[in-house]
């Protein structure tokens, strides 16, 4: 008996783009056009829906191969990180990985703490073995980027990072995010009060120390800066012995990344300073890590996770020839008030 098959059947062939075409009553060029998020696709949003639906429908998956064939695409991007062991770049990563799962696309995350990893992702580059490259680092110079990879090659985008005369990043509020903490040691009484920033000659430091110096001057406190050149557990524990060595301690200390807050409170526990007793504490960037620290480390919430996925939508925009363009993300920090701080517990907006 023969069977009747009023779409396709999956279990003879595989759904072509021309099966999706015929379904949602279209050209199958704008079927392709959809799919690959092609930014110069036409279509209004009911049609985009009746696309995409008959995609669901159908178990349609773009063939790949014939894809790279066509456009010289691999669908593929690097992601080079400074540190992935650092829950703001695991939150990043998430991100990003979320996004490129969607729209179809791999990636390949690289380390360059491990070494000379910025070198790999740009021959990666240069052999066409991926379309473009997301960089979040918070330690390679301005002068290196721009010299060895920004001024070379066009599909790249700086993620929580701006360096002057590069035409593509996204970031996220920092200055607002440091206002934030500052206010609120501020209301719990603090008067002296110390900040902790990574290395200075890069941007997000310095729009983390405006943000910081700013709320400083407008709730007319005290301050301390303290520079170190790298953002990490150590450098927080460094900049802790220093500030809680000396005749004059803070009441109150504002660590620019959650990793130096915990060095700091390491500092503070090494030299027998009851936090947050003597002195209150903040950082930026929360972490499940926050509610397993002794004590609880009050933090200020960055939409990473959202930076990421906007700097691959960003960046596939760069490799279809689209404009660049700097982006901060819309969704404001977020004040996660825990022990190290000693307000009641919950979120401020």
């Amino acid at each position: 008996m023969a069977k009747e098959v009023n779409s396709v059947d999956s279990t003879q062939r595989r759904a072509t783009i021309r099966d999706v075409a015929r379904i949602a009553r279209v050209d199958p060029s704008l079927v392709s056009r959809i799919v690959n998020n092609d930014p110069k696709a036409s279509a209004s949003i009911a049609t985009r829906e009746r696309v995409l639906a008959a995609v669901e429908e159908l178990g349609y998956r773009a063939n790949s191969a014939a894809r790279m064939l066509k456009t010289a695409r691999t669908q593929m991007i690097g992601l080079l990180l400074p540190d992935m062991a650092n829950p703001m770049y695991a939150s990043i990563i998430s991100g990003v990985e979320q996004r490129c799962k969607e729209l179809g696309y791999g990636i390949l995350l690289g380390d360059h703490a491990e070494g000379n990893s910025e070198k790999t992702f740009t021959d990666l580059l240069e052999r066409g073995q991926v379309d473009g490259l997301l960089i979040a680092s918070g330690t390679l110079s301005d002068s290196y980027l721009k010299r060895e990879v920004l001024d070379k090659h066009k599909s790249v985008v700086l993620v929580n990072r701006r360096v002057r005369g590069v035409p593509s990043s996204v970031i996220v509020n920092d200055e607002l995010g440091s206002s934030m903490a500052v206010e609120h040691l501020a209301l719990s009484g603090s008067k002296l009060i110390a900040g902790i920033f990574g290395p200075p000659n890069i941007d997000t430091a310095q729009r983390r120390r405006k943000g910081f110096e700013d709320s400083v001057k407008a709730h007319k406190l005290k301050q301390v800066i303290i520079e170190m050149p790298s953002w990490g557990m150590e450098a927080g524990r460094e900049a802790g012995l220093n500030l809680l060595s000396r005749k004059i301690k803070p009441d109150a200390v504002y660590a620019s990344t959650i990793m130096m807050g915990i060095g700091f409170l390491r500092a503070a526990y090494e030299l027998g300073v009851k936090i947050p007793q003597d002195v209150r504490v903040v950082a930026m960037h929360d972490s499940d890590i926050a509610n397993y620290l002794a004590p609880r480390l009050t933090t200020v919430h960055m939409p990473t996770d959202e930076m990421g996925s906007q700097a691959v939508d960003l960046l596939l925009r760069l490799i279809a020839g689209g404009s660049p363009s700097h982006l901060i993300v819309d969704t404001s920090p977020t004040l996660i008030i825990r022990d190290s701080s000693l307000l009641r517990r919950g979120k401020i907006s």
